[in-house]
């Protein structure tokens, strides 16, 4: 049975290339709905799309229709425009009722049937074209072919410019006059309307001639309607559209078809897109749903918008009014493919269950693609897709999509549906069995789609022809593999792919594609590596030919070798436990390769072979060197050359070419070269592992050689070699311990062996393996630099840290000086051991060392003298100098200090200061023997302190005390000055006076008795004053007796004497005089002078008080005083001036009290 009688339909009937949006016929219109394929995707497409379309209201008024080539976006667009256009078609049926014929395959037919029923009620003019044939060459905006198109559909011209002109004309009620002008002048008005220039030569004779324009005035009329369109904004398109909707009170609907190309195809350019939305947005804002936009598209929206360049945040409308998006996939195209073409008859059905009872195995195996594709495996799969694998559906999509350099024509001209017609067309004479191969595939694309250079090519390789395969077959399925990236190229999915019949075995045609693809290979046709196949382009093939012309010398191939060992042996050191790292330098062969100098080595000897009984007695006098053996694998050698031979001509390829295929080359063989690389790494570590272990004459065969090396250098060859290695290692926090820790802590900075090296009382232990070596090498100066590469070599190997710490150790223990200073505690000290830069650059050399027992007689004459910061036996040289100098100034400021304290309490000090003097010039020149001075001085120094010490003792007791009687001293001297005393009185405290001052110059030898003469003084003081303070004290009594006599007596008008502003009391008397260390009373703060002139005051002032309290018992009330007094008359003229007043006044004497009686004359 041939294919073609298994089919439904007639495979010689015509498939359309294209459904465009733009084409409408009546015919054409029902022979597409007809045939329409409603899918189960395109169900579900239409339901969301007439949910949205019934809203009466809304501001979402755009539809986005996407679909890759031949999807059937366009063919759905023109579906729903049909739908809401309803024309009644050439059967005598409406598109509505011929559409609900093909929704017999629908999961809910009724329910669409209803949605599309409720369009009678939406009366809607539909205006549809293709936006990229219309508008991408003449650089159209989208508002004007829009504008241009709904003219058209209006019945306006199809010349933009005609059309607009009738329409403006048409808005003035002017186009019916020019139209029938026109046709009067016995013309054809369709034909003039096609010619701008004659159309508007007749309108300005018309407008001029019947409407009573003048010719300049119809011309401009004319010329600003034309404007008004090459100045078309989407709001005035918008309001157009509107008013037009409200005039016919019908929904206004644009179908744009390929919109999203439209958008794009200016490079770098979002001015389409933005003027898509303008569009978009006042559509929806003058609108509100009258009128609508769907646009179709080959990206989605937001795939659109995020693969450009565009500034998405001006795109947030636009997504905003296309909220309905529908998107038609790969399934869609496959059901309407096979619902269209590969329909079988049902009697064929019994065929292809027994042909798949049969061979179900072989069939599913040549349809297994080894990837993500659907394989062939039930009757079902076989007999809805045959004569085609149901891979190859899902595989013709993606190779269009992932060609490179198709272009968008390419791309709608190979409609899916066409492409599978033309292959069955192809294959419908072949008997049942035979199936679609790759080379029916790309025989179909031909070379419109891959290119005449690439058949060209192809057919080329046809000097190879097997039995049942061509070279140019393998070169087909190649071509097609090669833009999917879904399956891999290897032998067997070629072979599969070329597979004609489902009854053919795989293994019977393994054989020849083998031999096709060696002579393909030999040709440079194609390459094979780690089981993939590949096309081989001609700058390969240059690439190709170069690389087998480079030469690669044996250094070059061992630069290889080396590159990799190094990845495998990819440490330059070794810890050795917790300690330091010890340099690894490494050998291939004789070369050294990688690694630190001055350390331990490790030779690797050949690949190719070794002599090893030479190795063996070399390695007895090397105690530094492990000798590693691999086994012989000459394999190495040639892979090595190899990679170095693709690197080079990959380098060469950089410089020297550009342009298109160079990136595909460089990145194919440099994958190629980096897995060559790893196969050469996993080969040398296998020969390595495998290998011997040769140390001091002795082989240690190993299980895994790169493992066990680093423990054969830990275990045995480290030890061995640096006999004097710490086993751990100090820090800097160690250092900054020792440098700046008190130094009963310094037992316990360190406690491991390596490093403890003071004593339980904080002292350096001079015999420890980390001091002792070092204090022998600073027999002579040296640097840090100098330091760090004698113990950091064997046979010591230790770390820089540990280094340092013993230097640090060291300084503190009083044996070294850092950069001239033996003082631990020194900035520049902490800095110069604080890093190792630091350390390298210090000057180290052993200090002066004191005696202890000198070290003690300085520390009883030092620390004495100091608050803080006292020395220990610990304490460097120069800390005894700077401290024996700080104690010196310490303890001269502090004796004169002193003394000008005496000396201002009127003491005559005799100290001798000159010895303080002189030991401060000595120890500030910090000469070797000024210690010695210090040490001779002792005992003046110590009287010196005691001195210091007495004296400040007594001025702490005594010094307050004597300024105070001083002060008593001055003010008597003030009132004997004046004449408060008798003459015998003077005379005797002016005795006692002197006695007081001649005494105070001795107090420097604290064995005076100063205070009694004082006491002396202030009793003989205090014995003149008693008598008048007492006399005082009496006279306060009288008159507070006196007050309170009379404090509650009243006069005659009721005031009480108490109340009285005179009524005043004094001080109470003081009853008992106290004297401190001044001439007046601590208690009534009164001196004897005072108190005597109090005494004269205090006795008139009784004598006042008294008088004040008589006048005060004789006051009277002033009613009183009223009628003791006449009122006085005074006799005035009628009218006198204010002068004349004012004498008659001053004639009479009254008080301001007195009442005045006023006759008038006549």
């Amino acid at each position: 049975m041939k294919i073609k009688e298994l089919l439904r339909i007639n495979i010689e009937d015509e498939v359309p290339l294209v459904i465009k949006a733009g084409e409408q016929d009546l015919t054409v219109e029902e022979k597409e709905i007809s045939q329409y394929i409603v899918t189960h995707q395109i169900e579900r497409h239409l339901e969301t799309f007439l949910t949205n379309y019934k809203l009466l209201s809304t501001d979402r008024i755009g539809v986005w229709i996407s679909g890759f080539f031949g999807s059937g976006k366009s063919y759905f667009a023109k579906i729903i425009g049909y739908l809401l256009t309803n024309h009644t078609l050439p059967k005598g049926i409406t598109a509505r009722e011929l559409f609900n014929e093909r929704l017999s395959n629908c999961t809910n037919p009724e329910f669409i049937k209803g949605n599309i029923k409720s369009l009678n009620s939406i009366p809607s003019t539909i205006v549809m074209f293709e936006m990229t044939a219309d508008s991408s060459l003449n650089m159209e905006t989208i508002q004007q072919s829009i504008f241009k198109k709904f003219l058209e559909t209006c019945g306006y011209s199809s010349f933009p410019n005609v059309a607009i002109m009738e329409y403006e004309l048409d808005t003035f009620g002017h186009l019916e006059e020019i139209r029938n002008y026109i046709e009067q002048s016995g013309n054809d008005y369709s034909k003039v309307a096609q010619n701008v220039g004659e159309f508007r030569r007749y309108a300005v004779k018309a407008m001029t001639e019947r409407i009573g324009y003048s010719p300049d005035e119809a011309g401009e009329f004319l010329k600003s309607a034309v404007n008004k369109y090459d100045s078309l904004s989407p709001a005035v398109l918008a309001e157009h559209c509107v008013d037009y909707t409200m005039k016919t009170g019908k929904r206004l609907v644009f179908i744009v078809d390929e919109i999203g190309q439209y958008v794009i195809s200016l490079k770098d350019n979002e001015d389409r897109i933005l003027a898509l939305q303008g569009v978009a947005e006042a559509f929806a804002a003058k609108g509100k749903g009258s009128v609508r936009l769907i646009v179709t598209s080959q990206e989605k929206l937001d795939q659109l918008i995020a693969n450009r360049d565009f500034d998405k945040r001006k795109l947030g409308k636009l997504t905003d009014r296309f909220e309905v998006r529908l998107d038609l996939t790969s399934e869609n195209v496959d059901e309407v493919a096979r619902e269209r073409l590969l329909k079988k008859k049902i009697d064929a059905e019994p065929l292809f269950e027994k042909t798949m009872r049969e061979n179900q195995g072989n069939i599913t195996t040549l349809s297994d693609t080894g990837g993500s594709y659907k394989k062939t495996e039930t009757k079902d799969d076989l007999m809805t897709y045959y004569p085609f694998h149901p891979y190859q559906f899902q595989l013709l999509p993606d190779l269009v999509q992932n060609t490179i350099g198709s272009t968008y024509y390419q791309a709608t001209a190979r409609k899916f549906i066409f492409l599978v017609d033309t292959i069955l067309k192809n294959v419908k004479d072949e008997e049942f069995g035979r199936v679609v191969s790759a080379t029916d595939l790309f025989d179909a694309l031909g070379p419109s789609f891959f290119g005449s250079g690439v058949t060209h090519l192809v057919y080329s390789a046809d000097d190879y022809m097997g039995k049942n395969v061509k070279a140019s077959d393998i070169l087909k399925t190649l071509h097609i593999l090669k833009n999917l990236n879904k399956i891999s190229a290897s032998e067997t999915v070629i072979t599969r792919m070329l597979c004609k019949n489902i009854f053919d075995k795989q293994y019977e045609l393994t054989k020849e594609v083998k031999d096709a693809l060696d002579y393909l290979e030999k040709a440079k046709y194609v390459t094979r590596y780690n089981g993939e196949i590949t096309l081989v382009t001609d700058l390969e093939r240059e690439f190709i030919a170069e690389m087998d012309n480079t030469v690669i010398d044996i250094p070059k191939r061992n630069e290889e070798i080396v590159r990799q060992l190094l990845n495998i042996f990819n440490y330059k050191e070794i810890r050795y436990g917790d300690g330091p790292s010890i340099p690894i330098e490494w050998y291939l062969d004789n070369s050294a390769i990688g690694g630190k100098k001055k350390g331990l080595q490790v030779r690797i000897a050949p690949f190719t072979g070794v002599n090893v009984e030479g190795l063996e007695f070399e390695s007895m006098n090397h105690r530094d060197t492990v000798y590693v053996i691999p086994e012989a694998d000459d394999t190495i050698g040639d892979l090595a050359r190899e990679i170095k031979s693709l690197d080079a001509s990959l380098n060469s390829f950089r410089t020297k070419k550009t342009g298109e295929g160079i990136h595909e080359i460089l990145t194919k063989y440099g994958r190629i070269m980096n897995d060559k690389r790893n196969e050469l790494g996993r080969v040398l570590r296998k020969a390595i592992d495998s290998g011997q272990l040769l140390y001091e004459g002795e082989f240690n065969p190993t299980s895994s050689l790169i493992n066990e090396l680093k423990d054969l250098l830990k275990e045995k060859v480290i030890p061995g070699h640096y006999t004097e290695i710490t086993y751990t290692t100090a820090t800097s926090k160690d250092t900054d311990g020792v440098l700046s820790g008190p130094q009963n802590t310094l037992k316990t900075i360190r406690l491991d062996d390596d490093h403890r090296v003071f004593n339980d009382n904080g002292e350096l232990i001079e015999t420890h393996k980390i001091i002792s070596p070092v204090i022998e090498y600073l027999g002579e100066d040296q640097t840090g630099e100098t330091l760090l590469e004698k113990f950091s070599s064997p046979p010591y190997g230790w770390t820089p840290e540990t280094i340092i710490y013993s230097v640090a150790c060291l300084i503190r223990g009083g044996k070294i000086m850092v950069n001239n200073s033996d003082y631990y505690g020194k900035a520049d000290v902490h800095k110069a051991l604080k890093s190792v830069s630091e350390f390298k650059k210090s000057r180290i050399r052993r200090s002066v060392v004191l005696k202890p027992s000198d070290k003690q007689y300085l520390m009883d004459i030092i620390n004495p003298l100091m608050d803080d910061g006292r020395l220990s036996l610990q304490s460097p040289r120069s800390e005894f100098i700077s401290r024996a100098l700080e104690a010196m100034k310490h303890l001269d400021k502090r004796m004169n200090e002193l003394k000008e304290k005496m000396e201002k309490l009127g003491a005559d000090v005799k100290w001798n200061l000159d010895t303080l003097r002189t030991m401060i010039n000595t120890l500030t020149g910090g000469d070797s023997d000024c210690l010695d001075d210090l040490l001779r001085q002792r005992d003046s120094i110590r009287e010196l302190k005691d001195t210091a010490d007495k004296t400040e003792r007594f001025l702490d007791k005594n010094y307050e005390l004597i300024r105070r009687q001083k002060t008593f001293l001055h003010e008597l001297e003030g009132e004997i000055s004046k004449g408060a005393f008798e003459k015998d009185q003077s005379e005797k405290l002016s005795a006692i006076l002197k006695e007081y001052k001649e005494t105070l110059p001795s107090i420097a030898s604290f064995g005076t008795d100063l205070d009694s003469t004082f006491e002396n003084l202030r009793n003989t003081y205090k014995s003149y004053f008693n008598p008048i303070h007492d006399e005082r004290d009496e006279w306060l009594k009288k008159i507070n007796e006196y007050l309170d006599s009379i404090q509650d007596e009243k006069n005659s008008l009721g005031k009480r004497a108490g109340d009285q502003d005179w009524f005043r009391r004094p001080t109470p008397p003081c009853r008992e005089l106290e004297i401190q260390f001044s001439i007046k009373c601590e208690k009534c703060h009164t001196g004897l002078n005072e108190a005597s002139l109090y005494i004269t005051e205090f006795s008139n002032r009784l004598e006042k008080l008294k008088d004040f309290f008589d006048s005060f018992m004789q006051e009277e009330s002033d009613d009183h005083k009223k009628k003791q007094e006449q009122p006085k008359k005074l006799t005035l003229k009628r009218k006198l001036t204010y002068r004349e007043l004012k004498r008659e006044l001053e004639k009479i004497s009254v008080s301001e009290d007195t009442e005045l009686e006023i006759e008038l004359e006549d």
